[in-house]
C-alpha cells in the first residue's frame, strides 16, 4: 500500500489542519498569542474592520501596504481575524534568530575552490559586493578592514560568526593564509536580521548588492508563510538578487506542527523563509564528504527538495552558506566579465545546482538536496558558455541542442525558473510550473528529470530519486550515465503558466575522465606532514597515483589499484622543500597536478623592537635562496621587501609609513609559497632586545631577577645595575651573553624597596635599557608597610618575610580594632571602617615571630 501512496505523493500531499489561514505554529491551538502578523486585502477596510469589531489590539505598521503586526491579541481575538473575510493569512510575529553554530575550520579544497582560483586567478571579487545578514561583523578586522559598505551603520558591537562568515566569503588574507576568503577583493555590507523579512531589494541594488548571505535561524519550522513568500516576491521582481540561506543545524529533530510533524531527522529547516522557492539552502558536510548529524534535512513544507546544496562545514551550516556565498559570487563576476551585465539569480542557481558533485544518495535526496558544491564546474560552466537563458509561452515548448562528445560518462541538465510569490493557504507553493525533458535526436528516445517521494513517512522519504513528471519544484535535473555521443534536445514545455509566460535558466554539463583538483600550480603543501589530496572522478576503475620532485624525471608510485571515486587521499610529503607534481592515471584517463610547492609556514619573531629599529627574524629553510617580506596595505597585503637573509632591520625612519602588521613567505622556484601568519610588532611584548625581564618574588629574601632576550644579533653584554639614589650601580655584568635567558642576583641589596633594570650593550657600543623592576627585599624581622600614610577607604600593604601571619591593629587607647589572618608576602589591609588616626600593627608569623610597626590613617 505504501508504494501505491508514493507513486501519488507528489501530487497528492497531505491535507492542511482546517485553520489554514494560520500558521501551523498558531494551528494547534487557537490560545492567546502576544503577537501576530496578519496579510489583509486592503489595509484601510481591515482597519475599519477592527474598528466596527470593537478589536481592542495594537496595531503597528510595516513596510508592507498589506500587512500589519497586531499585539495584545485574545484567543476570542485570534479566531474573530481567522474568520476574517478582511484576512488572507495570520502568521508568527517577528522572532529572535540566532546565528547557527560556527566553527572556524574552512578547507576549501573540498569544494574545488583552489582549482576554480587556480585555473582562474582573474576571479577575485572585484568590483563584486555581498551583504552578510546577521549580526554586524567587524568592519576593522584585519581580513576586512578598508571594503565595508557604510560602516557608520554597524554601531559599537561586532558579532564574532558575522565576522568568521565574512571572513570565509570576502577575506583578505591579511593575518595570513587561514584569512583569505574565496573572493577576497569584494566589498562587504551589513543587515540586521532583526528583522526576518527580506530587506528592500532595491536598498541592497543601489549598493552594487546581489547577493545576500543568511547564516542563522529560528528553530525548526516547516510551512510556507509571510516571509518566505516575501522572499519569493521580492526575487521575482529583482531576478539579478541571489539570497543563500544555511539550512539548519537541528536535523536530529522534527518539527511539531504541518505535514512532516514528529518525523525526526526530516523536514527540520531552522525558519519559515528558508522555505521560499527562489533562494538557495546549504546543508553541510564533513571533510569525507559525509552530511553533518545535525545538518538540516528537507523536504520543505509541500514536498519540495531542500536543502537544494551542501558544501564543507565542520562547524555546521553556516560555515556552507558562507562557502555557496563566495563560489557564487566568482560565478557573478565570470559572467559579468564574459557578458558585461549581471546573471540572474536563477542562472547562477542552475549553475552551482548543475555543477554540484553527487553526495549522499544517488541523483538527488532530502539531505544533500543536488549534491556538493563544485566551485571550479559553476565557473567552467559560465566561461565555456553551458547554458541557456529563454523564456517560455503556456503550453508551449522550446528545444535547445546540445552536442554530447564522444566519452562523455555523465551528462546532466538542470533547468531553473524563479516563480511568483505562493499562497501560504495553498498546499503546494509552485504557481508557474515548467517541464523539462531529454530528447535523443537520432533514436528519440526521451528522459525525465529525477522526482522524489515527498509522502510524509520516513521510508517514503528516504526511496531514491525516479524519473517522472516534476509538480512541486521550481528546479528539475536530468542525468544519464554513459550517453552515446551525437546531438540531444532539451525540452522546456510551459505546462501550466497562469501568468502566460515565464522566463527560465537552463544549465549542462558533459564530465567525463578524471580532473585534478588539490593540490594545483602554485598552491603549497606542507613538507613532512599529513596532507590529503583530492581530484574529481567517478567509477571503481583502478588507478595509480605518483609524485615527482623538482629536478627528477623520476615519477614514484604512491598507490596502486586506488579507485578513481575515492576522490582522495592522504600523503605523508617528503621532509624536503621543494617543487613536486602529482599524477594518477587509470585505463582511460590521467590527470596531473601541475607544479606546486613543498614547503612549511614560517614563524615571524620580532629581534628586538626598539626606538630607531625594528629587527625582524625566522628560521632558515633549506634550499630556500630568497623571502618575501610582506605588509598590511589599505586593504591586502601588498610586498614590502625581498631579502636572501633570515634577518632584517626596518629603520623606523625609513618606515613611518610601515603598517604594524607584517609577514614573510619563502620563495621556491620563483613562487611565493604560504606566507607565516601576520605579526604586529607593538603587540607581542617585545621591547628593545628585553622580551621579559621580572622578580622571582616581589617580597623575597634575596634579589633575583630572571631575564629573556628577544635576540643576540649584536649583543656584546649585558649588565643588571640597581638605582641607588640618582645614579645606577652595576651589580652583575655578563659578556659574552651566548644564550637568551638569565638568572641575575643581587647579592647585597638593600633592606625595603630596590629598583633594578638591564642594560644591554651591543658590538657597536649602542646602549639600550629595560624597564624597571621592584623588589622588596626583607629577612626575618624587617616590615614594610605602604603606602604610609593611607588614605582612609583605601587599603595599605604590609610585605614580611612569612607567607601566613595573623595581623592585628590597635587604636591610640589600645583597643583592637581589626584582627585577621593573612596569606602571601604582601598583605592587603582594607580601611573602610577605621577611623583617622594613628594605629599600631602587630604581626605573629607562623613561627612565633612577633613583629610591629605604625600606620596614620587619614
Amino acid at each position: 500500500m505504501l508504494s501505491i501512496l508514493d507513486t501519488f505523493a507528489q501530487q497528492q500531499p497531505s491535507a492542511k489542519p482546517f485553520h489554514n489561514r494560520l500558521a501551523p505554529g498558531l494551528q494547534q491551538s487557537i490560545r492567546s498569542h502576544n503577537a501576530v502578523r496578519v496579510q489583509v486585502k486592503d489595509k484601510a477596510q481591515f482597519l475599519l474592520w477592527l474598528s466596527e469589531n470593537n478589536i481592542q489590539s495594537n496595531v503597528q505598521h510595516t513596510k508592507s501596504d498589506r500587512i500589519v503586526t497586531l499585539s495584545n491579541v485574545s484567543e476570542k481575538t485570534l479566531q474573530q481575524l481567522a474568520n476574517s473575510p478582511h484576512v488572507t493569512y495570520i502568521d508568527k510575529p517577528n522572532r529572535q534568530a540566532r546565528e547557527e553554530i560556527e566553527l572556524r575550520d574552512a578547507d576549501f579544497s573540498i569544494n574545488t575552490i583552489y582549482a576554480s582560483l587556480g585555473a582562474f586567478p582573474q576571479l577575485n571579487g572585484q568590483q563584486m559586493a555581498v551583504s552578510i545578514k546577521e549580526g554586524a561583523f567587524d568592519p576593522n578586522d584585519l581580513d576586512l578592514k578598508g571594503r565595508a559598505i557604510s560602516p557608520e551603520i554597524f554601531g559599537d558591537e561586532f558579532s564574532i560568526h558575522a565576522t568568521t562568515m565574512a571572513t570565509i566569503i570576502a577575506g583578505a588574507g591579511n593575518t595570513g593564509p587561514k584569512g583569505k576568503g574565496i573572493a577576497p577583493y569584494a566589498r562587504l555590507g551589513f543587515s540586521d536580521f532583526a528583522e526576518l523579512f527580506p530587506d528592500q531589494s532595491q536598498d541592497l541594488l543601489s549598493k552594487n548588492i546581489h547577493l545576500q548571505n543568511h547564516s542563522y535561524g529560528v528553530g525548526v519550522e516547516n510551512y510556507y508563510g509571510l516571509e518566505s513568500a516575501a522572499y519569493d516576491r521580492e526575487t521575482y521582481h529583482n531576478p539579478t538578487l541571489l539570497h543563500v540561506f544555511s539550512s539548519g543545524n537541528s536535523g536530529d529533530k522534527a518539527d511539531e506542527t504541518g505535514n512532516y510533524a514528529h518525523i525526526t531527522g526530516f523536514a527540520n529547516l531552522t525558519g519559515q523563509f528558508k522555505n521560499s522557492k527562489n533562494t538557495l539552502s546549504v546543508g553541510a558536510v564533513e571533510a569525507d564528504g559525509q552530511v553533518g548529524v545535525l545538518s538540516s534535512r528537507g523536504p520543505a513544507y509541500d514536498g519540495r527538495v531542500k536543502p537544494e546544496l551542501v558544501a564543507h562545514g565542520k562547524g555546521g551550516t553556516s560555515e556552507a552558506a558562507a562557502v555557496v556565498s563566495g563560489v557564487a559570487l566568482l560565478a557573478q563576476q565570470a559572467y559579468k566579465e564574459k557578458y558585461n551585465a549581471l546573471p540572474p539569480a536563477a542562472l547562477i542557481k542552475a549553475v552551482l545546482i548543475n555543477s554540484a558533485d553527487d553526495a549522499g544518495k544517488p541523483q538527488v535526496d532530502f539531505e544533500t538536496g543536488f549534491g556538493n558544491t563544485d566551485a571550479l564546474g559553476a565557473i567552467q560552466t559560465i566561461e565555456q558558455a553551458r547554458f541557456f537563458q529563454a523564456e517560455v509561452a503556456h503550453a508551449a515548448e522550446n528545444l535547445h541542442l546540445i552536442t554530447v562528445p564522444a566519452g562523455t560518462q555523465l551528462l546532466k541538465a538542470t533547468l531553473v525558473w524563479h516563480d511568483t510569490e505562493g499562497n501560504p493557504e495553498a498546499a503546494s507553493a509552485l504557481i508557474n510550473d515548467l517541464d523539462l525533458e531529454l530528447i535523443n535526436v537520432a533514436t528519440g528516445q526521451t528522459w525525465k528529470p529525477w522526482v522524489l517521494s515527498s509522502y510524509p513517512h520516513p521510508d517514503s522519504l528516504a526511496l531514491p530519486a525516479k524519473r517522472r513528471t516534476d509538480r512541486l519544484n521550481n528546479v528539475e535535473q536530468i542525468t544519464l550515465e554513459l550517453p552515446a555521443a551525437g546531438s540531444y534536445q532539451l525540452k522546456v514545455r510551459g505546462y501550466n503558466l497562469p501568468a502566460g509566460r515565464q522566463s527560465y535558466s537552463l544549465a549542462f554539463e558533459f564530465s567525463s575522465g578524471i580532473a585534478w583538483v588539490y593540490p594545483v600550480k602554485g598552491l603549497s603543501l606542507q613538507a613532512g606532514a599529513n596532507n590529503r589530496i583530492r581530484w574529481q572522478g567517478a567509477g571503481t576503475e583502478p588507478a595509480r597515483l605518483e609524485y615527482k620532485l623538482s629536478g627528477s624525471n623520476e615519477w614514484q608510485l604512491l598507490a596502486d589499484n586506488l579507485p578513481v571515486d575515492a576522490q582522495h587521499y592522504d600523503w605523508k610529503t617528503p621532509d624536503i622543500i621543494t617543487q613536486a607534481e602529482l599524477r594518477l592515471t587509470s585505463n582511460s584517463n590521467t590527470a596531473t597536478s601541475g607544479p606546486f610547492i613543498l614547503s612549511k609556514q614560517l614563524k615571524l619573531n620580532v629581534g628586538y623592537n626598539c626606538d630607531d629599529q625594528i629587527m625582524l627574524h625566522w628560521p632558515e629553510l633549506l634550499n630556500v635562496k630568497e623571502y618575501q617580506l610582506w605588509q598590511v596595505g589599505s586593504t591586502h597585503p601588498e610586498l614590502l621587501t625581498t631579502t636572501a637573509d633570515t634577518l632584517i632591520i626596518l629603520s623606523r625612519n625609513e618606515t613611518q609609513a610601515l603598517p604594524e602588521y607584517v609577514s614573510v613567505a619563502p620563495v621556491i622556484a620563483g613562487v611565493a609559497a604560504q606566507s607565516s601568519g601576520a605579526i604586529a610588532f607593538s603587540q607581542l611584548g617585545v621591547a628593545c632586545y628585553v622580551k621579559r625581564f621580572m622578580p622571582e618574588q616581589f617580597v623575597a629574601k634575596q634579589a633575583a631577577l630572571q631575564l629573556e632576550l628577544s635576540s643576540l644579533y649584536k649583543v656584546a653584554s649585558l649588565t643588571l645595575e640597581r638605582i641607588s639614589g640618582n645614579n645606577y650601580e652595576a651589580i652583575q655584568t655578563i659578556a659574552p651573553v651566548t644564550q637568551l635567558n638569565y638568572s641575575l642576583l643581587d647579592s647585597s641589596p638593600a633592606l625595603g624597596k630596590n629598583l633594578y633594570r638591564v642594560k644591554i650593550t651591543t658590538t657597536e657600543g649602542k646602549a639600550f635599557y629595560s624597564h624597571t623592576e621592584e623588589i622588596l627585599f626583607t629577612n626575618d624581622s624587617f616590615v614594610q608597610i605602604y603606602p604610609n600614610p593611607v588614605p582612609a577607604g583605601q587599603p595599605f600593604y604590609i610585605a614580611i618575610a612569612a607567607d601566613v601571619a595573623v595581623v592585628q591593629l590597635y587604636d591610640a587607647l589600645g583597643k583592637l580594632v581589626y584582627a585577621s589572618e593573612e596569606f602571601g608576602m604582601v598583605k592587603e589591609i582594607p580601611t573602610n571602617k577605621l577611623r583617622n588616626g594613628l594605629y599600631i600593627i602587630r604581626i605573629k608569623t607562623e613561627n612565633g615571630t612577633v613583629l610591629s610597626g605604625r600606620v596614620l590613617v587619614l
